[in-house]
């Protein structure tokens, strides 16, 4: 999650507004021509008023005729299951492909390890009906615990015990490996290695790999009708691991009228992730941008109280920058707007020591999802907004 610290200028205060008016000026169009496949998969916690909870999908793996319901986080990538829900998990060790692994929710704190084993994966729609399958590796974790202080390239945290609970998560997210996630590539995403739809196999050419998030559920493979209408943002290549996308780039204006330069209100530029799993958000901003904090347990952690944006703080996030945004996701601390996380817990980029200093970033949570539908293309690297609510799971 390393970028710049360069700030930019908000052009104009209307862009604190809730809505976005007018199309990014573009840096180019994604081509959604020839793709025809394409299925809506419907959460499985449908909801009038979605995203107060995490969305959920139902899915199966091979051998095991049970259906899981699962929460579905893009915030991080890849299916874990307990090691003993996997049948056949011991030869699966051993098959082609599979390697120890790890997998670290960075929020909660939570260090799951394990074998990356090769599975068929068949997702669900309503009344148990198979709509897509898909070959990726899922993590059968052995061992789970908190780990506070995990480094992926140190043995921190070796000597957990197997999980007291069933673990079961499903990732979908990308960009993420620099989260404490080198292993979240996108062989290990359910949603991107499909090889079948409503059971007819997944014929080359014919699917533009990525999805659209709805209120009521996600549609999979872009084609130009269900891409029609989005605001497109240009993804840079991740360069460590090909085929994957980094986060999409935004900025970060708090508190307009007092956070200003001789140029106007200040806008930090910083990575964005729209974050299924958590409905809290987390930014971090230079030393130099004033706010104020007040004490809370926090969210994910309610047993830990955390320094949180104080009542009446204003918060912006314009992506991709405030000069030409595809979208601007702006909120009061306290004033009730929908989008509103239920908390927003600040960090410096620069607090000491040197060697713990973090980069300007912003996990939105999901509440973002109440105001736009996001759309992930990992074929020709692009993200899309478009406002909701989205027909994808509707009755």
């Amino acid at each position: 999650m390393r970028v710049s610290g360069r700030t930019s200028r908000i052009v104009s205060a209307t862009l604190l507004t809730l809505a976005t008016a007018a199309p990014a000026l573009a840096q180019s169009v994604p081509n959604y021509g020839g793709a025809s496949v394409t299925q809506c998969i419907p959460f499985a916690n449908f909801q009038p008023v979605s995203f107060t909870d995490p969305p959920q999908l139902r899915f199966g793996i091979a051998g095991s005729g049970t259906i899981h319901t699962v929460t579905m986080d893009t915030g991080s990538v890849g299916v874990a299951m307990s090691a003993t829900n996997i049948p056949g998990y011991d030869r699966l060790k051993t098959a082609p492909g599979a390697k120890p692994g790890t997998q670290f929710l960075s929020s909660s704190k939570v260090l799951w390890v394990g074998t990356w084993v090769p599975m068929t994966v068949t997702l669900y729609g309503r009344g148990d009906k198979p709509v897509a399958t898909s070959d990726v590796f899922i993590l059968g974790v052995e061992k789970s615990g908190r780990c506070d202080s995990y480094q992926t390239d140190r043995q921190i945290c070796p000597n957990l015990p197997p999980p007291e609970k069933p673990v079961l998560y499903m990732g979908v997210g990308f960009g993420q490996e620099a989260d404490f996630q080198p292993q979240g590539t996108p062989d290990k995403n359910v949603l991107l290695n499909l090889r079948s739809v409503n059971g007819q196999p997944v014929a080359d050419g014919t699917l533009n790999t990525g999805y659209i998030i709805g209120r009521q559920g996600i549609q999979v493979g872009l084609t130009a009708a269900n891409t029609a209408g989005f605001r497109f943002a240009k993804l840079e290549p991740y360069p460590q691991y090909p085929g994957d996308w980094m986060m999409p780039r935004g900025c970060i204006a708090v508190n307009p009228d007092e956070n200003r330069d001789a140029d106007g209100p200040i806008c930090t530029p910083a990575n964005v992730l729209v974050d299924t799993g958590i409905p809290q958000s987390y930014m971090t901003v230079p030393p130099s941008i004033k706010f104020e904090t007040i004490r809370q347990p926090d969210k994910s952690e309610p047993d830990k109280t955390v320094g949180v944006l104080a009542p009446r703080t204003s918060v912006a996030v314009h992506i991709p920058d405030s000069a030409n945004p595809i979208a601007t996701d702006a909120f009061v601390i306290g004033g009730g707007a929908p989008n509103e996380p239920v908390q927003v817990i600040p960090s410096s980029t620069e607090p000491p020591p040197p060697a713990v200093r973090k980069a300007p970033f912003i996990n939105t949570g999901r509440h973002f999802l109440r105001q736009y539908q996001f759309l992930y293309d990992a074929k020709q690297g692009y993200v899309g907004l478009k406002d909701q609510p989205n027909p994808c799971g509707e009755p």
